[in-house]
């Protein structure tokens, strides 16, 4: 059952021994705290995230009561909404689940599941058929959860609403898979973990999503179907992930994600646009960390000892009064001086100009 379940009282009661405020015309008597995208009549679910506004919204119009936070009531679209409104909703909601009834059940494992030692499945685990876990692994532990109240103290969210594994899952050595708030962490069909992966209180991994070694979700990350996790990425909470997304090794996810895009880099953004990125940067800097010098200290940097012998004259290029190979004589006047002359003899002023770079696009 999807859902923490409560003592049933009326919603008036609820917020009168827990503060806050009742807006906008809600009543009903409150049964289950439960997720906000599954909440129906006789529930409550909580509001604590602008990007969650139109499920609130359709959780209100199934029937559900809302436990909202009060910095969201400055939008007029959340002020509107029928709700329990509280200044530390959060804490209000762990309040509540102090009392909740979630049984302690044992873990339920599938049939043909294989099990490497030293893995602990904790309550309220459901793990289902041909599912491999590998040695070292948790499952289930709290979520990495605190909330100050309104006396400024911190204290711990309790996380009740365990994790479920659904079938041909694969999960490596050494992964931990935090339990749920008020509904499970899932790991959807077929579903692979490399070694070393953390996934967070509340997140959902799509079917057939491979995800490499040490990566690491924050809590309520949505990833889609058949996404491709590289090693060491880092997704910040609250964030979705569309179907067929790829995310190169390394990356700090912490903006959404489209279904069908690579990207790349921290903070990621388009695998084209990184590696462009990084070709600008080496193009500054040179490979070495050093900034690149001028052309001019470039060249002569570079250029071969003067070597009288090989040159035919006991005067340095450049210097006045020099005679090239074919007896002209050289002057170091500057280009562009009055009288300075090319080697071909024409004025410096008549040789043609170089054009001038074309401007690079933007990204």
């Amino acid at each position: 059952m999807i859902g923490v379940p409560l003592a049933p009282r009326a919603i008036g009661d609820v917020a009168a021994r827990h503060g806050g405020a009742l807006r906008n015309g809600v009543k009903g008597t409150v049964r289950r705290l439960v997720p906000i995208r599954r909440a129906g009549a006789g529930d409550l679910t909580v509001l604590l995230n602008a990007r969650y506004v139109e499920d609130a919204e359709l959780a209100v119009a199934r029937g559900a009561m809302l436990l909202v936070d009060e910095a969201l009531a400055v939008r007029e679209d959340v002020a509107s909404l029928p709700g329990w409104f509280h200044a530390h909703a959060t804490w209000a909601m762990a309040e509540l689940l102090d009392s909740g009834d979630a049984a302690p059940d044992a873990p339920v494992i599938g049939s043909d599941c294989r099990i490497g030692p030293g893995v602990h499945l904790l309550p309220r685990v459901v793990v289902g058929e041909r599912v491999t876990i590998a040695p070292g692994a948790v499952i289930g532990a709290a979520g990495f959860g605190f909330v100050t109240g309104p006396d400024g103290q911190s204290r711990e969210i309790p996380q009740l609403g365990g994790v479920v594994i659904e079938d041909d899952v694969h999960i490596g050595a050494l992964c931990t898979i935090a339990a749920g708030t008020i509904g499970p962490t899932i790991i959807r069909r077929g579903a692979k973990l490399d070694a070393q992966v953390h996934v967070g209180h509340n997140c959902e991994i799509g079917e057939g999503t491979i995800i490499a070694a040490q990566s690491g979700l924050a809590g309520s990350v949505v990833i889609g179907r058949g996404v491709l996790v590289g090693g060491q990425v880092g997704i910040a909470d609250h964030l979705t992930v569309g179907d067929g997304a790829r995310i190169a090794a390394k990356s700090g996810v912490i903006g959404d994600v489209a279904a069908g895009a690579t990207v790349a880099g921290y903070p990621a953004v388009p695998r084209h646009r990184w590696l462009r990125a990084l070709a600008e940067l080496y193009r500054l800097v040179g490979n070495d960390g050093t900034p690149s010098p001028p052309a001019a200290q470039r060249s002569a940097a570079t250029s071969p000892p003067f070597d009288p012998a090989r040159t035919g004259t006991s005067t340095p290029p450049g210097a006045v009064g020099a005679t090239s190979a074919r007896g002209a004589t050289v002057t170091a006047s500057p280009p562009g001086a009055a009288g300075a002359t090319s080697a071909s003899g024409a004025p410096a002023s008549e040789r043609p100009r170089r054009a001038p770079p074309i401007p690079r696009g933007e990204d």
